[in-house]
This record gives structure tokens, sequence and C-alpha cells, in this order.
């Protein structure tokens, strides 16, 4: 099994000087205030994994210098701060669990060692790791009440981009089958009527891909909403269909130029179905028509979880020797305790078998809530996890201040080293509640309760 053991970013977004994560094979996570940089090390790790499916000109252009004028240097991701000649590169360094061999990868504006054959760990970490940001979350429910929930805009920008197949993500591969050839009119000649069939053959193929998938994801996400967020229970059932589809006019409109994005959300449309169990009619389950009227705010993001999961469940994953899974404020909209049920999912606290699959992977996870935050701290074991603090002030234009997140007890041995007794104590008492807590509680299931003392504890 490969683990990160350190993480080196300069110069990148918000990062400026060389900042150094040593993660040493553990899972992570992060607190910090919005705009402290939680992004740019979200952005870092994808970055560098799909650098691994790309040629160097694709991935050299996220290292230059922008320049207004020059349209080639519009997707750099170099701080804006730095000049032209200053290095900027993400570092990623793995350790062999077992013989403890290292290897460095990096991406920069002059070395990349990331997309060779002959050496594949990033391009399997990249195969086999996934990305969920809050605006995932957020994007389920946009459409306003008079309208159906169309889920393109978000499979196109939160969920393709983070499944692979092969070598390429589902977006790459559905941007490219069929658009790299088109059949085109000559003037004073006639296409082709076999060519074009075959065309729109290829066309019907990719929308039965698609649909496809999204019956596998329909499947994945109902056994999982049941089995975690109702207890076994049916009380939701989800369904998503191709409902507008890639058709020959559409592609040859060149609909995947950038100031198309308006046109391709209005003519490509994945219906999100949702049905409402209801043993009061024969049928059981009632059809619920345009969702984020009927829903709250807290379904409709389970129901995003739930798909979002069952996406990445679609993927061969118990193989990999190298993954990851990135959360990036994925649970900004939900109250605490629907917050704590994915936590609890996502550490599976209460080892069941079929969360088994969440085991496999080396977890970073991203919060701008302190509370959030010192919550999975508790619940979690230093051992196998190290905690960062981001700091930023928004006031200037200075990096984000990291440093790594000391426990309870960590701080007390420092305060008695400095004599600061009365701090030590403090500091003995929250590390002593800490335990209490997750022996009393080690599912995680208590954490609305009543505000017990330590001694009532005790």
């Amino acid at each position: 099994m490969k683990k990160i053991k350190e993480i080196k970013i300069q110069n990148f977004k918000a990062f400026q000087q060389e900042q150094v994560f040593p993660v040493e094979g553990k899972h992570v996570l992060v607190y910090g205030n919005n705009g402290s940089g939680k992004s740019s090390l979200f952005w870092a790790l994808y970055t560098l994994l799909q650098s691994s499916i790309k040629d160097d000109e694709d991935v050299l252009k996220y290292f230059k210098k922008y320049v207004a004028s020059d349209k080639d240097t519009h997707q750099t991701l170099k701080n804006v701060f730095m000049e032209e000649d200053e290095e900027s590169f993400i570092k990623l360094t793995a350790i062999d669990t077992e013989t403890k061999l290292e290897e460095t990868y990096t991406i920069s504006h002059d070395v990349i060692n990331t997309n060779n054959d002959e050496n594949t760990l990033i391009q399997e970490l990249n195969l086999a790791s996934d990305f969920i940001n809050y605006k995932l979350l957020h994007n389920f429910y946009r459409a306003s009440h008079k309208q159906e929930v169309n889920l393109w805009p978000v499979f196109e920008r939160d969920i393709f981009p983070f499944l692979t197949e092969g070598t390429q993500n589902w977006l790459e591969d559905i941007i490219k089958t069929p658009t790299l050839d088109v059949p085109r009119t000559p003037k004073d000649a006639v296409v082709s009527r076999n060519r074009k069939e075959n065309y729109i053959n290829e066309i019907n193929a990719l929308n039965i891909k698609i649909q496809n998938l999204l019956t596998e994801i329909s499947g994945y996400a109902n056994t999982f909403l049941k089995n975690h967020f109702f207890e076994g229970k049916d009380v939701v059932k989800v369904s998503l269909s191709f409902e507008k589809k890639f058709n020959f006019d559409l592609i040859r409109k060149k609909v995947w130029e950038e100031n198309k994005q308006g046109q391709r959300h209005d003519e490509l449309h994945i219906k999100l179905g949702v049905e409402i169990y209801d043993d009061t009619i024969p049928e059981k389950w009632r059809q619920i028509e345009r969702v984020q009227s009927f829903l709250n705010e807290a379904q409709l993001t389970r129901i995003a979880i739930g798909v979002r999961i069952g996406a990445l469940r679609t993927r061969p994953l118990a193989s990999a020797r190298f993954k990851i899974l990135v959360l990036d404020d994925m649970l900004i909209s939900l109250d605490l305790s629907n917050r704590m049920d994915v936590v609890r999912i996502i550490l599976n606290k209460e080892e069941k078998d079929d969360l088994k699959f969440f085991d496999g992977f080396q977890k970073f996870i991203f919060t701008h809530d302190k509370g959030f935050f010192n919550l999975i701290r508790r619940n979690t074991d230093e051992e196998e996890w190290v905690y960062f603090n981001f700091n930023k002030d928004e006031k200037d234009s200075s990096p984000p201040k990291i440093k790594e997140d000391k426990t309870p007890l960590q701080k007390a041995i420092r305060n008695f080293e400095e004599d600061e007794f009365d701090a030590c104590g403090n500091e003995l008492r929250k590390e002593a509640e800490a335990i209490l807590t997750e022996y009393l509680d080690p599912e995680m299931k208590k954490l609305n309760g009543d505000f017990e003392t330590l001694s009532s504890k005790l």
C-alpha cells in the first residue's frame, strides 16, 4: 500500500514561498477560515494527479505568469504576486507502508515526472482517487421552484471530471467522443451518407454509455441512502435519466466552446427523479415533482451525497494500491446531526462491512467550521491523523499562515515545560474529556445530547 508522506507547494494559488505538509502517511484534517488556502491545497492535489494523464504542454500552462493580453496564460494557477522567474511547483512524496521506500513526483514550469509511462504510480493514484467539494451539494438545488432539477451542470463540473475511465476522466472522454471529426459539407459537395450515419451512431452510443453510468450511480445511491441515512427503511428513492441528449446538430454548433456553456446547460438535461415511500397507495412509491420545492435542504443534501458516493462506487478500486479521498467543506449546508451521520459513514465508526470501501483511502478533510473540526478531531486518533490550522488575513496579500494543530495533551506537555501549570491543567482536562467521550460513545451517536461535565462522565 502506498500513502502520501509529504506535500510541498510553492507559488501555487494562495501559497507563496515553499510550504511543507508533513503528512507521514496519515489522514489529514484541516481547519481554516475562508480564503486561507484550503482550496489551494485541494486543487494542488487534484492538479498533480490530473497531470499524470496530460501532455507536458497541458501541465506547463498552470505555472506561467499571468498576462492579461496572452490567452495562453489564462489557465495559470501560479500565485498572482509572483514574478515570471520565481519558481512554482507542487511536489508529492509517496511512501510504501511496507518497504518504507519513497518516491517524489513533481510538476513545475520545468520539471514534470508524473506522466511517465515507465512509472505509472501517479496515474494509478489519479484513477483510484476522488475529490468532492461544497459546490456539488449547492448545485443540486439551484433550480427555481418552477423548474425540474437539471443535473447536467452538476455532472459536467463536479462529477464527470472526477470520474476516470481508461486514461481519461469522463468529461474529457465525452468532449473527445465524438467531437474531433464532425462531418462537414464542402462547397459544391455532399457529405457521404454512410459517414454521417456512422457518426450519428457514435453519438447515440455515447448517449447510451452516459445513461448506463447514470443507472449504475442511481443503484448505488439508493442502497447507500437506505442503509446509511434511513436505517435500512424505504424512505426515498432516486433515479437519474439522460432526458436531453447529444445530437448531430448540437455538436456541429461547437457546443464545447467556452462561450457555449449556457447553451450546453439548456440543451443537455440529466433529470433527477425522486420518489417518496407511501404505504397508503398500492404502488407504495409516490413520484415527487419539482423536488427542490418539496424537499428541504437537508434531504436534498443527503440525496446529493448519495449520488456522489454512488458515482464513486462505480469505479473498481478494490485492488488499487494508492488512493486518496479529498473532501472540501462538502457538509457546509448540513446541520450538526446530519454532518455527523456523514462523518460516521466516511470514518466507518461502526465498522460496517459495506463501508469498508472507505477504509483504503487516505482521507483529506477540509472545513472552515471550527466546531466541526474539533468534533472530528476528538473522534479520531492522532496516531492515524495529522491536523493543520490555516489562517489568512484577508486585508492584505500575505500568504496563509499554516501550523500543525496540536492535541490538548501536546499542548499540556508544552505548558508544563514552560511552567504554565494552570494552562497545563486545563489542557489535561480537555484530553480527559476527549478520551471519555470516545470511550462512552465510540460510534459518535450522542453528540447532540446535553452537555456533561467531566465529573458526570467519570
